[in-house]
């Protein structure tokens, strides 16, 4: 039986990417003269290349960009300050977000997120999307000095739910980080999948797999 459900936040409930490409966007219109010989749409393009789905620091990023198109290298901390301080105004749900996790509350399931990433960044997303309104627990490894795929981490956010691994349910896009790591700290999983793809040389998927959030209503049904 399931008592709580888990959730990982980038590209799980935030759609991350379309979100960023917003934000990107904005950004360049508004620092254009900064960055070089290069069109918005190329300028976003590379980004999310060199990004990596949020795997590479933006403070390697934005270095690495600006001089591929003969950009200001001075402007690098100015536009990593920004992208701190602005990227959450862009924030985008995946479709469904709420109403299902307004479902599951109404349930009485506990509802928590566990998420890599710098506290403050991503909880100025959590803020943008109302999760603060909708979840028990909020999990974010600076602040708890771990990170995804660590089990401590998930066994913590079990007790944040005030329940065991065993009756959580843990939905990620990672197959890694999310799917393997709560999967060994001994919770159900469902992987979100989206744009990545399961890795060839990982251990084959322990849960199932989901396209819609919608779905986890089913998974997690009383």
């Amino acid at each position: 039986m399931i008592d709580a459900v888990l959730f990982d936040l980038d590209e799980t409930l935030l759609d991350r990417t379309t979100s960023l490409k917003a934000f990107l966007r904005d950004q360049f219109e508004r620092h254009a003269d900064h960055l070089g010989q290069v069109q918005s749409d190329e300028w976003c393009a590379r980004f999310l290349v060199l990004d990596r789905r949020g795997h590479v620091h933006k403070s390697v990023v934005y270095p690495a960009i600006l001089d591929e198109f003969g950009g200001r290298a001075e402007h690098a901390e100015i536009l990593l300050a920004d992208y701190r301080a602005c990227c959450a105004r862009f924030a985008q749900p995946f479709d469904g977000m709420r109403a299902v996790l307004e479902e599951l509350r109404a349930r009485g399931l506990a509802l928590g997120i566990v998420t890599n990433g710098e506290t403050e960044f991503q909880l100025r997303h959590v803020r943008a999307l109302e999760l603060d309104k909708l979840v028990d627990a909020v999990l974010i490894s600076e602040r708890e000095g771990l990170r995804k795929p660590d089990a401590t981490l998930f066994l913590r956010a079990a007790t944040a739910c005030r329940t065991e691994p065993s009756r959580c349910l843990f939905v990620g896009d990672n197959p890694l980080a999310d799917v393997l790591g709560a999967h060994a700290a001994g919770m159900s999983t469902a992987w979100f999948h989206g744009v990545a793809e399961w890795p060839t040389d990982a251990p084959s998927n322990p849960g199932v797999s989901i396209d819609h959030l919608s779905q986890v209503l089913v998974l997690a049904r009383p």
